[in-house]
């Protein structure tokens, strides 16, 4: 099969196109016959090797960590899918998303209906799981709170604004003017320009404000958080975690977001989706012998939503 290939870390020259073996299923886990991967940050930080004393294994390191396709084969103790089957999966911090098939634990997939396309799906897990559980999980977000988004034009902060619309949220996103439009249509009341305002100097106070991007910290957001309110950010760093244990004692919170795939949180998504509450914002598609200019883009911190491989 085709696969997009890492043989050291290093910059996304690195990423070549070459013939490897397909993979085999062990009894829990199933084999998936790519149409779409996305591309995450996560992505790009693997290839340069930050995060090469967290992940095992040799190269050649195939990487993608999630992807839409339909079922070629089932492990033989996997009992919910069978072959054909449409599907959407997280294939984890491993990935091996960048290739024609891709193998995932059984948990770690979800049938997909067929009015969502592959490239819509595709783009969902991390992104879409990331902001769901940012909101509910770690803000509480409520009807008729107020959430400031920073970052909120981006993969994650596109998807933030839209469940915080369907939770019944005030919503400001703080983005550039460019993509002010773009946010509003999402669901967002007030639009912030982050290159002429500085977010952590408005007069307003927000139950939460979510850091999609992990560019603030708690210290600068406290005065605009409400008394109760709560910082959450997706950039775990060594400040956020100290932060996170000072404020157990405090009424304002820290928190930060390691995200973690679940098949009911995915369901819920496809159903908001599938429901016309919930799209994917997709930027750009890239063919797989694209991936390395797909990754420069990614790079650059600009991008709309999302970027999308298109492998069939």
């Amino acid at each position: 099969m085709k696969a997009a290939i890492i043989n050291q870390y290093g910059t996304s020259h690195e990423l070549q196109i070459q013939d490897v073996p397909r993979p085999e299923v062990d009894s829990h886990e199933v084999l998936i016959r790519v149409h779409a991967t996305g591309i995450n940050p996560l992505d790009t930080k693997v290839r340069q090797g930050a995060m090469k004393l967290m992940l095992p294994g040799s190269f050649p390191k195939i990487l993608g960590a999630e992807c839409a396709g339909v079922v070629e084969e089932v492990g033989l103790m996997v009992s919910d899918f069978q072959p054909g089957d449409r599907v959407v999966a997280s294939l984890g911090t491993l990935g091996a998303g960048y290739a024609e098939y891709a193998v995932a634990k059984e948990k770690n997939v979800v049938k997909l209906p067929d009015a969502i396309d592959f490239i819509q799906a595709a783009a969902m897990p991390i992104a879409a799981g990331t902001a769901l559980q940012a909101m509910r999980d770690k803000g509480h977000l409520r009807p008729n709170d107020r959430v400031l988004i920073n970052g909120a034009a981006g993969g994650v902060g596109t998807f933030a604004v839209q469940i915080a619309r369907i939770i019944g949220a005030h919503i400001t996103a703080v983005c550039s003017t460019d993509n002010a439009a773009l946010v509003r249509q999402l669901g967002a009341d007030v639009v912030i320009d982050y290159k002429t305002t500085d977010f952590t100097k408005l007069p307003d106070k927000f139950e939460v404000v979510f850091d999609a991007v992990g560019k603030s910290s708690f210290d600068a957001c406290r005065d605009i958080l409400t008394p109760e309110g709560t910082y959450v950010t997706t950039t775990p760093s060594p400040r956020q975690i100290l932060e996170e244990v000072v404020t157990i004692f405090t009424k304002q919170k820290a928190d930060s977001l390691i995200f973690s795939f679940t098949q009911e949180d995915m369901n819920w998504l496809i159903k908001q989706v599938t429901a016309g509450k919930l799209v994917s914002v997709i930027e750009k598609t890239y063919p797989l012998d694209s991936v390395a200019q797909a990754h420069e883009y990614s790079e650059t911190g600009h991008v709309k939503g999302k970027l999308v491989l298109v492998i069939r």
